[in-house]
């Protein structure tokens, strides 16, 4: 019997999948929306035809979790990760699923029905958490893009470059920030920097450390001094003493515009008026 399935699956797989396209089509489980089930073959030729190799040997066991099933949970959860990447929604990926359920078992022996549906039923949740984590990513990914494009790194005055940090950002995006930074230091010959971090969520974070151990590191940033502004005493000891292990000076400051005064005066400019 598990050859004859195996047989099916993988020399009539266009059967398996027609079959499949129409149910899926008429699912009432996915989104009414116009698709065409031929978007989505690729993806479930690969599960029919992992689903056929194995169920080769006759004593081939579906259980979940099982080797003979490991590349068809592989290609499960691919299918989830790729349909969250395709716009499409969770109730897609489960009528994708279970449209391939009721194709195979159209086709299985009548023993084999019930290993199947209860093999499909541990698909689905894969594809489901496979579609989960994919699109978590995406967002966290685009959040971290967002942030490093609109992480404040300007010229206050042609000689007077200031950073201002805040959020979460991740160790690439701090990189690119601090990257920027240091491309303003050398352009403008900046004697000092103002570097914020009021707004920055965790400044002790190893991340965040790591980051600034690596900024510090630069050879450019020995004749830089750093102008810390808004950190608590704990960040500003930190911070100064991975300044000072490199050669950096690192002068906290309470407030942001102290900081910017002091740049000023660094660079040979007047102070910035205070408004009345």
């Amino acid at each position: 019997m598990s050859s004859e399935l195996s047989h099916v699956l993988l020399r009539r797989t266009d059967e398996v999948l027609a079959s499949w396209g129409h149910r899926f089509d008429r699912s009432r489980m996915r989104w009414p929306r116009p698709v065409d089930p031929r978007q989505h073959a690729a993806l479930v030729s690969s599960m029919v035809t992992a689903l056929g190799e194995a169920v080769l040997l006759p004593e081939a066991s579906l259980r979940p979790g099982a080797p003979e099933v490991r590349e068809l949970e592989k290609a499960a959860a691919l299918a989830g990760a790729s349909l969250s990447a395709s716009g499409a929604s969770g109730f897609d990926v489960a009528a994708v699923l279970i449209a391939l359920r009721d194709a195979v078992i159209e086709f299985a022996p009548s023993d084999r029905a019930a290993s199947i549906g209860e093999l499909f039923e541990w698909l689905v949740a894969l594809a489901m958490d496979a579609f989960a984590t994919a699109g978590r990513m995406s967002a966290q990914e685009k959040a971290a893009e967002q942030l490093e494009a609109g992480t404040p790194v300007v010229l206050i005055a042609p000689e007077v470059p200031a950073v201002l940090l805040f959020g979460t950002p991740t160790s690439d995006a701090l990189d690119s920030i601090l990257g920027r930074a240091l491309l303003l230091v050398v352009r403008a010959g900046a004697p000092a920097l103002v570097l914020d971090v009021a707004a920055l969520v965790e400044p002790l974070h190893p991340v965040v450390v790591e980051a600034i151990r690596r900024f510090f590191d630069q050879k450019r940033m020995a004749g830089v001094e750093v102008l810390l502004s808004g950190a608590t005493p704990a960040v500003a000891d930190a911070w100064g003493a991975l300044g000072r292990e490199r050669g950096v000076t690192v002068t906290a400051v309470d407030r942001l515009d102290a900081a910017v005064a002091r740049a000023y005066e660094r660079a040979g400019y007047a102070p910035p008026r205070k408004r009345a």
